[in-house]
């Protein structure tokens, strides 16, 4: 299939974000190209609200490290930052996927004379208080992910969350013929993100025949995941289909898959220029959603133009058209390494330095 339909139920959810203009309109501040980022709220920030001379030092508190979908995240906005000269300093901290650890930072940041905070937290309820005391003091809050509602920050910047989830579910669905046997490899416990994902893909199968034999958390990542493949291949539980929070968890799971010689089941991705490779090699049946790095870039482009007075949208969601078998040739860089993924922001001589095989 080469254009692929959500479920219904939670396509509807999501149609004012995949409907609306694209974030990078006529008269609209460009946060993303090529429509990587749709609006998804008609409420906008007061124009002038936040305007302040520059440059701007601008602190980021993210969960952690650990996977290359982050590390390329952290360098496309921190190539972002460095080329805008409007940017003096542009802070990250790494809270290792603790939430304790995340408070403390954010509290660390707020001394750190910030002209704009981003945050993306590993749980919302968590650092709402950190959060909402740094609105007071005056300056732009972005949060980096789907709240909710949870959060009242000045501008909310969204993965896929749900729809990513509910994209794997609904292919699975579809290519079982609604029953059958799936295990779930989800990301890290606990962080909203990959619960998200998760709720969507239980959405898309529910009503279904589909039973969830394993769920495991690789972490998203490759080492891991792929023990914890192995250690379910050689039990010899059944399987038809795999979901996947993650595709470093993916591939680990199909290099699993073909050095013990097992026939591989349809299973879900990501675009990672590593799974890419190994799902145009080995054939697996497949569908991968799309979770730009670009999107480290978008929050750097929404906290200057707030510093600039321009006035932004309250939400922004990402959600681009999912990609198929027949699309892995328009994103694999055989050129590239597997740490790269699709698509990014950074101009070619970048990716040749960064990521060339």
């Amino acid at each position: 299939m080469k254009f692929f339909k959500p479920a219904l139920g939670l396509a509807m959810t999501f149609a004012a974000a995949l409907t609306v203009a694209p974030a990078h309109a006529q008269d609209e501040v460009e946060l993303l190209p090529n429509n990587l980022l749709n609006i998804k709220s008609a409420e906008m920030t007061e124009p002038g609200k936040f305007k302040k001379d520059g440059p701007y030092r601008i602190g980021v508190s993210f969960p952690g490290v650990g996977n290359t979908w982050i590390v390329q995240m952290h360098q496309e906005a921190e190539f972002e930052a460095a080329k805008n000269p409007q940017v003096k300093e542009f802070i990250f901290s790494e809270a290792n996927w603790q939430p304790a650890k995340q408070v403390a930072d954010i509290e660390d940041l707020m001394t750190r004379d910030l002209d704009a905070l981003v945050v993306t937290p590993i749980a919302f309820p968590l650092v709402k208080k950190q959060i909402e005391a740094a609105l007071a003091t005056g300056i732009p809050v972005i949060t980096f992910g789907n709240s909710k509602g949870a959060l009242d920050s000045t501008v909310e910047i969204m993965g896929a969350g749900d729809y990513f989830g509910e994209v794997g579910g609904t292919f699975l669905k579809e290519k079982l013929g609604g029953k059958g046997t799936i295990w779930a490899f989800r990301g890290v416990a606990g962080v909203e993100e990959e619960a998200q994902r998760y709720e969507g893909f239980r959405r898309a199968i529910d009503g279904t025949d589909i039973v969830i034999g394993a769920e495991v958390y690789g972490d998203w990542n490759y080492a891991k995941s792929k023990q914890l493949c192995e250690n379910l291949v050689l039990s010899g539980q059944p399987v038809d289909g795999i979901w996947f929070s993650g595709a470093e968890m993916t591939r680990a799971c199909i290099d699993v898959f073909t050095s013990v010689g097992k026939p591989l089941v349809p299973m879900t991705g990501e675009g990672n220029n590593g799974f890419l490779k190994t799902w145009k090699e080995s054939g697996v049946e497949a569908v991968s959603p799309v979770f730009t790095p670009g999107l480290g870039v978008a929050v750097v482009r929404a906290a200057v133009a707030l510093l600039e007075g321009k006035s932004l949208h309250k939400t922004y969601f990402s959600a681009p058209e999912p990609m198929t078998n027949e699309d892995i040739d328009a994103y694999y860089r055989p050129d590239l390494n597997d740490a790269y993924w699709v698509p990014s922001t950074l101009p070619e001589e970048e990716l040749q330095k960064r990521f060339k095989r």
